[in-house]
């Protein structure tokens, strides 16, 4: 009898643990669905809203938002995609804004806020990027302001986006459909892709003061790898200040010999190519390169490149589609 109770004992232990374990495991689990996903969370009453941005930091808002402040060009595009609207916004240069948020109370460039402007708009949300706005927080914080740092580089970021954003305006069917509708649309492009070319590009950044190379992470490149181009930027190691970037050197520039140069003009276009003119191509050896021979060097427009394009992505790589591949895209 006492055998038959021990073992009953054991074995009660033995369920205990498992159970403990299956537990331990679900949990992980959910915590890896939560780290991975932007999940909007609704309290019963549903009026509560929170979510997870960018930087893992919780969000919370007292209902749906009627006053969004927006410091960032690719979320300003979204959002008025979505039939939202805000109550202000950073000014661009090179970047056109919604034609709705034109007349909106602007705050500064996007790297330069006005938070004693930002402020006394009295946002219930304000949405930045965590590259330019990360130093925002302590303000936001202490005035009360619900502040959201988002990321948006890839096409996975603009289906995260969009369903977040859908759900935080209450158009979670809008931004279904045009995300069904985007995705449709770039595999159109994808299907014309020719199996026998294999073209090779870099990306160059120009500012008013320098030149570098994208190597990783950026836009322009995703859309170069979703068309199956090669970006010799990649294997550059990177500069002091930015993982997505090189510093240029037209030495290793001529030892790769890309098929096509692009460059993409930050801020001032006619600052930009000035530089263009003085850095680049006025150095001899840059008319050494095949891609200047054959003149596969283009500007691209930075409202398609420097911010993501959202639901135009289909748009962007017919873009750079008919530069790389001219004898396939060239006369659409």
């Amino acid at each position: 009898m006492a055998n038959l109770l021990l073992r009953n004992k054991i074995i009660g232990i033995g369920i205990a643990v498992i159970v403990i374990i299956l537990m331990t495991a679900c949990q992980q689990n959910e915590e890896t669905s939560t780290a991975d996903e932007t999940v909007v969370v609704r309290s019963d009453d549903m009026e509560e809203i929170s979510f997870t941005d960018s930087m893992d930091r919780e969000v919370v808002l007292d209902g749906q938002p009627e006053r969004i402040v927006v410091l960032a060009p690719e979320f300003l595009k979204l959002i008025y995609d979505l039939d939202g609207e805000a109550v202000g916004r950073m000014s661009t240069s090179g970047i056109p804004v919604p034609k709705k948020a034109e007349d909106l109370p602007e705050l500064g460039t996007v790297n330069q806020i006005n938070t004693e402007e930002l402020v006394a708009l009295s946002p219930d949300l304000v949405i930045g990027a965590p590259n330019f706005h990360a130093d925002l927080e302590g303000i936001m914080e202490s005035s009360d302001i619900p502040f959201a740092l988002l990321d948006m580089r890839s096409f996975d970021d603009v289906k995260k986006m969009a369903t977040l954003m859908g759900e935080i305006l209450d158009k979670e069917e809008l931004a279904t459909k045009k995300l069904q509708e985007t995705e449709e649309q770039m595999q159109e492009v994808q299907d014309k892709l020719p199996s026998d070319v294999d073209p090779s590009i870099v990306v160059l950044n120009i500012t008013a003061k320098s030149v570098s190379v994208q190597r990783a992470n950026t836009t322009a490149l995703e859309i170069g790898d979703l068309l199956h181009v090669n970006n010799i930027g990649k294997d550059m190691e990177a500069g002091p200040k930015s993982q997505t970037s090189a510093p240029y050197s037209l030495e290793t520039i001529a030892e790769q010999q890309p098929d096509y140069i692009l460059m993409t003009i930050h801020g001032s276009e006619e600052a930009g190519k000035e530089i263009i003119e003085e850095d680049l191509e006025g150095n001899p050896a840059w008319g050494s390169l095949k891609a200047v021979q054959e003149g596969n060097v283009h500007i691209i427009p930075s409202e398609k490149y420097l911010s993501n394009p959202g639901f135009d992505y289909a748009d962007t790589m017919q873009d750079m589609a008919e530069m790389v591949y001219p004898e396939v895209f060239g006369n659409e």
